[in-house]
């Protein structure tokens, strides 16, 4: 039998996966005492001192005695494993790597030893066994020092690590982790110098200078002193932009993905289906030829998401290339349910796919991602599904992935037809709900009262949700006896009530109401006014925005709702809420809050999304005319987005609320919310190749402002569409819709909107193959924007031209309408039109044999491209500069040229990368 034990947060053990009742809280003290030292001898006096400290009872001896024969007697039997005596004390008798703090110790050793990739994975796997405060159940005097010590192990550990993955040129993924390190250790240089390396190669130098002026500032007034010489050193060297700061390239395929949520705080129970996990899972692909998948089931608020998350954690050694995961949205009652289309996307973001790589349609997309699986040895997680049909395109085709797939559903297709093993789950049985309870309040409070820990226990029917609430109120008020929470929730007469998809749900509605009545006035309305938004989870910002509060004080509130368990901060700074909660807050804003006040938050919402993601497509395409925009409502908050960098972080973060808004203006009939908000989307959505996003939010927005009469609306909403349509290679749909768009802008003497259009006919013919035509629409478009004195928009257009001319062959005729869009992009401080811009011109040079100053401005469009975070067109003008040293006969240069774009190339997957491949290796 195969015994484990854990320290590193709750004192546990576990017999072949099962957890064993230490007993009592001065018992497991006295476990880890021994297992602190396994394998060496620990005097009875050092028992008594690290169980007591300097306060033992009289008769300490025989107590500790008593405790070491019951935990003799509670450990299972296992080979050479026990408790013994001898000469020099008490002894457990266990293997090392059985304990996970010497396991931990152990692999921290084999990673200081291991070249980066090997050391990368190896930390992960030892900071992969804290489930959380080392002796999380226990507290004395020697505990509270050795949980100091391993806590400072951790953090230099957590620092070596991101050592290695900075190293590795893995920054923008540290960059959340970093910023959380640093506010917690304000005046720790080495976490600050990993934060400000992160940031500056992340390409926010301006954000690296000034924490490091922060840092300096605040060792200044706090300590009297000045940085570190490493931490001085990194500034100079930021102020020089030293090379050696970039990071080392990364090799295609080096990305392991690890997207799973944290692990659940306090699990207990489900030894039964655990077991049935490892059993089923155990070795994917060996007993039979077919990927092995469990399906766990079950009413909402019983644990599965929770069951498939602890054992995937505890079960990551057994994926060494990774783990994806995704919420498919099955029953959240406010927001459709997640497409095949967007999850498969998610996961080949997640694979490091260039979205210029990703093939058109959920077929293709669907193949590329099983073939980027295929031989892996992987797990997919599938949470929260609604039917068969949205978890079958998710599937890998390789026996040696492994799935788990949650869902309130039985999905019989996905059992009959891919051989899924069903794990159906049931409330907790009493013992395993009286074991929950007593993990989440400590032993000695649950004993202290059984009458009330069993009414508790009665009402919460053993619901995992409800038991978790309940517990959560119960510590939020330490010195309340537990009678009278029970009689709070026994005075409640709601009782059973069904509340979401005809299932019992035994006395959760009591429970949610106990904890929401529990709650100050401004927290409770913040409640409600959440659970009736649309989406699935929001910033500070839009929460303020929802209850017209500023951030300042949305924050308390927030903190509040998380303290109760009513709302969860999935990742810092956002909220979520379990789809059962949300129902109850939709049905509590029902009967407290008027339709006029619940349709005022949620226009406060869109607004807030509306003018925030405004301000950032202008950042993000200085050429574009702003809109017209309405004044938000009274109460409305925006983010502020200072530069290219942070409007493109924030788009990445609220991608999905901001489809959400236009899918949720266009059905309740806002309509000009809905084309504005997917007018702001459109640049965001393009560079990064979600053309079929972009297609469905100005497909939303068309259907909404052709029904209102919106011509203004709909014309945009044509030219949107139109551009995604085009994108995926649909050009004679996307000419359609941009006759129609050319059409209306005409009616209406909208002379932007009609340069826009020509904009788009002039690349649709290009693509076609009839540059002349292509040509004649953009000389129309400039002609209008010079009519209009619009310099942004005609730089555009004479760039376009100015490359157009160049690919034909007309290098000369090129060069002036190159050098005037450059000119004119300097002017207005456009970065991305000046890279484009130099890039075009230096084209020219260089075919016309004017090498020098092409040289000088491919460079200059490098740097620009690296500067805005462009890194497909990075690539595009290394392939040229490498072009030009190859006609120039520098055929070292060339080479070295075009395996720096070589290596950018594969690091986004894109398919250009073979073919430079196979021109590198012939040459």
């Amino acid at each position: 039998m195969r015994v484990e034990f854990g320290i590193l947060g709750e004192v546990s053990a576990w017999a072949d996966g099962r957890s064993v009742n230490l007993g009592p809280a001065r018992q497991r003290c006295v476990l880890a005492a021994l297992l602190v030292d396994a394998g060496h001898p620990v005097s009875l006096d050092q028992l008594a001192d690290r169980v007591w400290g300097d306060s033992p009872p009289q008769r300490a001896a025989g107590t500790l005695h008593s405790y070491l024969s019951r935990l003799r007697a509670a450990l299972p039997a296992a080979d050479g494993e026990s408790i013994q005596r001898s000469a020099g004390g008490y002894l457990l008798r266990v293997p090392e790597e059985a304990v996970d703090l010497h396991r931990f110790r152990a692999l921290l050793v084999q990673a200081r030893q291991s070249d980066d990739r090997d050391a990368a994975r190896l930390y992960e796997r030892a900071l992969g066994l804290w489930r959380g405060e080392p002796f999380a159940d226990l507290d004395n005097p020697w505990l509270a020092g050795l949980r100091h010590t391993l806590q400072a192990e951790r953090l230099s550990a957590r620092l070596d690590h991101h050592d290695v993955q900075l190293r590795l040129g893995r920054h923008a993924e540290l960059l959340a982790d970093l910023t959380a390190l640093a506010d917690e250790h304000a005046l720790d240089e080495r976490v600050l110098g990993q934060l400000i390396l992160a940031l500056y190669r992340s390409g926010r130098q301006a954000e690296a200078l000034s924490r490091y002026e922060e840092v300096r500032r605040r060792l200044a007034d706090e300590l009297g002193t000045d940085p570190g010489p490493e931490l001085r050193r990194l500034h100079q060297q930021m102020l020089n932009a030293d090379a050696t700061l970039a990071p080392q390239r990364q090799a295609t395929g080096a990305l392991v993905p690890r997207q799973l949520p944290p692990p659940p705080p306090s699990f207990t129970g489900r030894s039964r289906e655990l077991a049935t996990l490892d059993r089923i899972m155990a070795a994917p692909g060996e007993r039979e030829n077919t990927v092995v998948i469990s399906a766990i089931g079950g009413t909402g608020g019983i644990g599965k998401t929770w069951l498939a998350l602890h054992w995937a954690h505890s079960s990551q050694p057994r994926f060494p290339d990774g783990q994806l995961y995704v919420n498919l949205r099955g029953f959240d009652p406010s927001d459709a349910p997640m497409t095949p289309e967007a999850a498969v996307r998610g996961f080949l973001d997640a694979l490091a796919v260039d979205a210029a790589a990703v093939p058109v349609g959920l077929e293709a997309q669907a193949a590329l991602y099983r073939s980027l699986v295929a031989g892996k040895r992987m797990l997919i997680v599938l949470d929260n599904a609604r039917d068969t049909q949205q978890v079958t395109p998710l599937l890998p085709g390789s026996p040696t992935c492994a799935v788990l797939v949650t869902s309130r559903h039985q999905l019989p297709g996905l059992i009959t037809g891919h051989g899924a093993r069903p794990i159906p789950l049931d409330t907790f049985d009493p013992a395993e709900a009286r074991q929950a309870l007593t993990r989440l309040l400590g032993e000695e409070r649950v004993r202290a009262e059984p009458d009330a820990v069993a009414s508790l226990l009665d009402r919460c029917a053993g619901l995992p949700l409800a038991l978790g609430i309940v517990a959560a109120r119960a510590r939020m008020h330490p010195d309340f006896p537990l009678a009278v929470l029970a009689e709070q929730l026994r005075e409640d007469s709601s009782g059973l009530d069904t509340l979401d998809a005809g299932e019992q749900t035994a006395s959760l509605r009591s429970v949610f109401s106990w904890s929401y009545r529990a709650l100050t006035p401004e927290a409770a309305r913040l409640f409600r006014l959440l659970g009736a938004s649309f989406g699935t989870d929001l910033g500070r910002a839009a929460a303020a925005s929802l209850a017209a509060l500023t951030t300042a004080e949305v924050r308390p509130l927030l903190a509040e709702l998380t303290r109760a368990h009513l709302v969860t901060e999935s990742v810092p700074g956002r909220f979520t809420m379990h789809d059962l909660l949300r129902a109850y807050a939709v049905e509590q804003a029902r009967a407290a809050d008027p339709e006029e006040r619940r349709r005022d938050a949620t226009l406060r919402m869109l607004d807030h999304y509306l003018h925030t993601a405004h301000a950032a497509a202008l950042i993000l395409n200085r050429s574009r005319r702003p809109l017209a925009l309405a004044e938000p409502q009274p109460g409305t908050s925006t983010t502020e987005l200072a530069d290219h960098v942070r409007a493109m972080e924030w788009y990445t973060a609220e991608h999905h609320m901001l489809m959400a808004a236009v899918r949720h203006a266009s059905d309740a009939g806002f309509h000009t919310h809905a084309w504005q908000l997917a007018w702001t989307l459109s640049d965001y959505l393009d560079r990064r190749g979600r053309w079929l996003d972009l297609l469905a939010a100005h497909g939303a927005a068309l259907a909404v402002t052709q029904s209102q009469g919106d011509r203004f609306g709909e014309a945009q909403s044509h030219a949107g569409s139109s551009r995604a349509l085009m994108r995926t290679g649909r050009l004679d749909d996307g000419l359609v819709h941009l006759e129609r768009a050319l059409a209306l802008f005409i009616e209406l003497g909208d002379r932007d909107g009609q340069t826009r259009t020509y904009l788009g006919l002039g690349w649709l013919h290009e693509k076609q193959g009839r540059p002349r035509t292509a040509l004649e629409q953009y000389h129309r478009a400039l002609d209008i924007h010079r009519e209009s004195g619009n310099e942004a928009g005609a730089a555009l257009f004479l760039n376009s031209i100015g490359y157009v001319l160049a690919l034909q062959g007309e290098h000369e005729e090129a060069i002036p309408y190159a050098q005037e869009a450059l000119e004119l992009h300097e002017k207005l401080g456009y970065l991305h039109g000046q890279a484009s811009a130099a890039d075009s011109l230096a084209y020219a040079f260089h075919h016309l044999g004017r090498y020098a100053e092409a040289s000088d401005l491919y460079r200059r469009a490098i740097g620009l491209f690296q500067e805005v975070g462009d890194r497909w067109h990075e690539a595009d003008t290394l392939v040229h500069l490498g072009e030009m040293y190859d006609a120039a006969g520098d055929h070292a240069a060339a080479r070295a040229t075009l395996g720096r774009a070589l290596d950018l190339l594969e690091q986004l997957n894109h398919p250009d990368a073979d073919r430079l491949r196979a021109r590198l290796a012939a040459s």
